[in-house]
């Protein structure tokens, strides 16, 4: 018997992988596809966006309004001469604390001593001769009318004598006030006048100060007298004094639409000085454990405040409700709760429900 054997000639093998292999490339297209696919799928999964975020907490906020003053004495003094003469002696000098009362210079007084004396001894005789006759004794040797003009002579003279004492006195220069020479103006030697407009000495009491401000109008109605008032001094850093409102102007500058308001200090501790700049801030109102959050969550579209709140991954975009601003703190109204976390930062183009990956939460 004889075996049945089947042989391929090599034309007919090319024809049967001609025919076979679209079937093994497109199996293999099929897996390469398949494995792209899967691949890109795990990398939409992994990609988020990268945020900031922060929980809101409570407190108290304040409304102010902000402003600028140079603080100045509320007492000061220009010290003048009273009596015309030579300034023999300075007391004192410029930063030099004086009580009121105290002797800051001393002009020549020898011609008004001499005039004192003159004075003294001319009333002194008038004053003898009256008594002696209108003693009831003698009262018969004068009239009445030489009488009344002899009393007459003698009140005139007593206050021409007072005159001279006090020219006497006031030839030494002393203090109005209780503050610090802030000038001084003259020297020893100087010749004053009386009464002249120059200035011998300035002196500044600088237990109280104030500030002027000018608001405009649109803040009358908001401000009281008693009113806080917060100060920050360049001069004195990492420090916060605390003023007063003192006095409103009751009338509106029709010119700048502005009122003026005086704000004073207690300044005991002497740690500002008349003549520093102050940053101030009125304020206004005050809400206390109210929702708070950094400013830099809050963002503002179409005339509206949102802020993307972080819930279980996704950023939500929350309309919000604001009120007081302060310090970089922004009161929540409403639209969140005590627990919420907002996204501080990388928020600007981000979409509604979108992946995050917070980097930073607090």
């Amino acid at each position: 018997m004889k075996k049945s054997t089947t042989t391929l000639r090599p034309a007919a093998l090319a024809l049967t992988l001609a025919l076979s292999s679209p079937l093994f490339l497109t199996a293999c297209g099929e897996a390469t596809a398949s494995v792209d696919a899967n691949k890109e799928e795990k990398v939409e999964e992994v990609i988020k966006v990268p945020v900031e975020a922060m929980q809101v907490m409570r407190g108290d906020i304040a409304n102010y309004y902000s402003a600028n003053a140079i603080l100045e004495s509320v007492e000061e003094a220009d010290v003048i001469s009273k009596v015309h003469g030579l300034i023999e002696r300075v007391l004192v000098e410029e930063g030099d604390y004086v009580e009121k009362g105290q002797i800051l210079a001393e002009i020549d007084a020898t011609r008004y001593q001499l005039s004192l004396q003159q004075r003294q001894a001319e009333l002194k005789r008038v004053k003898s001769e009256f008594d002696r006759l209108s003693s009831a004794s003698n009262k018969s040797l004068v009239s009445a009318d030489q009488l009344e003009k002899l009393e007459w002579q003698y009140k005139s003279l007593e206050a021409s004598t007072k005159l001279a004492a006090l020219d006497v006195k006031e030839a030494k220069v002393i203090a109005p006030i209780s503050g610090y020479i802030s000038a001084r103006y003259v020297k020893e030697g100087n010749l004053v006048q009386q009464y002249q407009q120059k200035n011998l000495f300035h002196i500044v009491a600088q237990k109280e100060l104030q500030g002027v401000l000018h608001l405009p109008e649109g803040q009358f109605s908001r401000l009281k007298i008693g009113q806080n008032v917060k100060l920050a001094v360049a001069a004195v850093e990492d420090q916060e004094f605390i003023a007063k409102v003192g006095r409103i102007s009751p009338v509106i500058d029709a010119k700048s639409g502005t009122f003026k308001v005086v704000i004073t200090m207690d300044n005991t501790k002497q740690q500002l000085k008349a003549g520093m700049f102050a940053e101030v801030n009125i304020e206004f109102g005050l809400h206390q454990e109210s929702i708070l959050a950094p400013s830099s969550a809050i963002l503002t579209m179409d005339n509206q405040n949102i802020a993307y709140q972080v819930l279980d991954g996704k950023a939500v975009k929350t309309q919000i409700v604001t009120g007081y601003r302060q310090d970089g703190l922004v009161e929540i109204v409403s639209g969140i709760k005590d627990d919420a976390h907002l996204i501080t930062a990388g928020h600007n183009n981000l979409k509604d429900q979108a992946d995050v990956n917070v980097i930073n939460a607090i």
